[in-house]
């Protein structure tokens, strides 16, 4: 016999299903969960039925049912991911490795759609949230630990990059993770950069070893030299499409105390008239810089306000090392006007909590790549310095032309060098799936967001219009890859890797019905 809370499930599947129906006629998009089709919707309410009496009310929780279904609904970094657009059928906050076999095996015999969220920290829409399927929240598994045996630290999904670095301070190591503390985990997955990457390599070269639950509910621990390599090296960098990580294994990088002050630099405040200098700064930095002890991240923003559109470009400059270091490896930037700078000595863990994005507004992400151009002065230098000039242009004319609109909060244009000795030691550490050439040297990962005013729940149509134009027009070097942590959802991100037919192989090894191409979103080109 149905209990009352079932019936009810499988009431609004009814009505959801009917509402569908009318919706899509005959048609319908097996290869999108975004078009919610009337077997979706009754496969959603028997998976969370079935979820209900394996693992409880408790942990399975539906928009009628649970206190803390509406948290989680809204939990997401962007607005647009929130439960105003989407409801869940039923979230379930797992506590173990077990709850996510059970939550799988149910989602894949039934067929449903899903989504998985750990921190939430995502500018893709409908990626970390789901209307007719199931959200699968890590919020109760955040633990971290170091264990000096093996100088590795293990990370549950849940934890935030911020959180994790202060639970291991004390024993003054760090893990390769994200430059913004409140950014999740996920980031592994994406490749992952970081503000040790210039010594590290990509986040997710630092992988010991990762704990996956596949598409059929199956667990296998992957490490590079077990059975399951294929699938560890396909998990750097090539997204949730593989299985879900329920915890990962990383080498833990030795950076002191919070009481260590082994960093010198903070941010520094530019005038716009200082932007024409800078980009070529910037493209020289990714090419020229041999120095993995130098790091920078660069913030070029457009915010919306009373007065109208008000510019501020700040650069985040770190080195682990002397005031008088720092002074050579940025002596490009230093010899460029600036207005402010909150320069001294800083501890890693002041790095990671320099910076940190709000939650609460719509965001959209879209990525481009240019490579590093060499100060040595030439007409071939000149043409690349030019790609990145225009960049900023379109970005710069984006914001001049929506300047009166009152749905937009601010735009943010950001230059992340992956210098020369990054890929190499990704490279030395068994390499990932993205995989950038080795001769074309460094080169800088684009993100242009956007940030959308409060209580604008869907990206206006003529506003989108002018961020597709800007994904469409901005230079590109070919043969690079893209960074799948800031890039839109349906640029061919994976397209763009080096070990693109590789992680096709992989992928098809492991999910040979591509229930995962089908069921949930994530990156395109599997």
């Amino acid at each position: 016999m149905l209990r009352l809370s079932e019936f009810v499930l499988l009431l609004v599947a009814t009505l959801q299903c009917r509402t569908a129906f009318a919706e899509t006629g005959n048609s319908s998009d097996a290869s999108s969960p975004e078009s919610t089709s009337p077997a979706a919707v009754v496969a959603a309410a028997n998976t969370c039925i079935q979820l209900q009496r394996s693992l409880g009310t408790s942990i399975v929780q539906t928009i009628s049912s649970g206190p803390q279904y509406s948290i989680a609904a809204n939990a997401a970094w962007s607005a647009f991911n929130h439960e105003v657009n989407f409801q869940p059928t039923c979230i379930v906050f797992v506590n173990s490795t077990e709850h996510v076999q059970t939550a799988m095996k149910a989602i894949y015999s039934n067929n449903a759609d899903y989504v998985v969220q750990s921190g939430g920290h995502s500018g893709m829409t409908g990626w970390n949230t789901i209307q007719d399927g199931v959200l699968i929240s890590f919020s109760n598994m955040n633990a971290t630990s170091y264990d000096p045996q093996t100088d590795t630290i293990s990370l549950q999904p849940g934890i935030s990059w911020g959180n994790a670095s202060s639970i291991v301070e004390p024993f003054g190591v760090a893990p390769v993770g994200g430059r913004i503390s409140n950014v999740g985990t996920g980031l592994l997955l994406g490749g992952g950069l970081s503000y040790l990457s210039p010594s590290q390599g990509y986040a997710a070269d630092n992988y010991v070893s990762v704990d996956v639950v596949l598409v059929d509910g199956t667990l296998v621990t992957a490490t590079a030299t077990n059975q399951y390599a294929d699938l560890f090296k396909a998990l750097k960098g090539g997204g949730n499409r593989f299985g879900i990580v329920t915890q990962y294994v990383v080498k833990a990088v030795h950076v002191g105390t919070e009481q260590d002050k082994i960093y010198w630099g903070g941010i520094f405040v530019y005038p716009n008239s200082s932007v024409e200098a800078l980009l070529p700064a910037i493209a020289h930095f990714a090419q020229d810089t041999n120095d993995t002890n130098a790091v920078l991240a660069t913030d070029f923003i457009a915010s919306w306000g009373a007065s109208g559109v008000e510019p501020t470009i700040q650069f985040e400059m770190f080195y682990n090392g002397s005031a008088a270091s720092f002074n050579e490896s940025f002596a490009e930037f230093l010899s460029i006007p600036y207005t402010s700078s909150t320069a001294g000595p800083l501890s890693y863990l002041d790095l990671v909590n320099e910076v940190n994005f709000p939650y609460g507004e719509g965001n959209l992400f879209a990525g481009s790549v240019l490579t590093g151009v060499s100060s040595t002065s030439n007409e071939t230098s000149n043409q690349l310095i030019d790609d990145y000039i225009e960049t900023y242009r379109l970005f710069n004319n984006f914001s001049t032309t929506y300047a009166n609109s009152t749905e937009i909060q601010g735009t943010l244009l950001s230059f992340t060098p992956v210098l020369q000795s990054q890929i190499r030691i990704s490279y030395e550490k068994g390499g990932n799936v993205i995989s950038p050439p080795r001769e074309l040297g460094g080169f800088n990962e684009v993100l242009f967001a956007v940030t959308y005013s409060e209580g604008v729940n869907q990206a206006p149509e003529n506003i989108e219009q002018g961020r597709q134009f800007w994904i469409e027009n901005t230079p590109r070097t070919a043969g690079l890859p893209l960074f799948a942590n800031e890039a839109d959802a349906n640029q061919q991100v994976l397209a763009s890797y080096g070990e693109y037919e590789f992680l096709k192989q992989v992928y098809a090894k492991y999910d040979p019905s591509r229930f995962n191409m089908r069921h949930t979103s994530g990156p395109l080109g599997l």
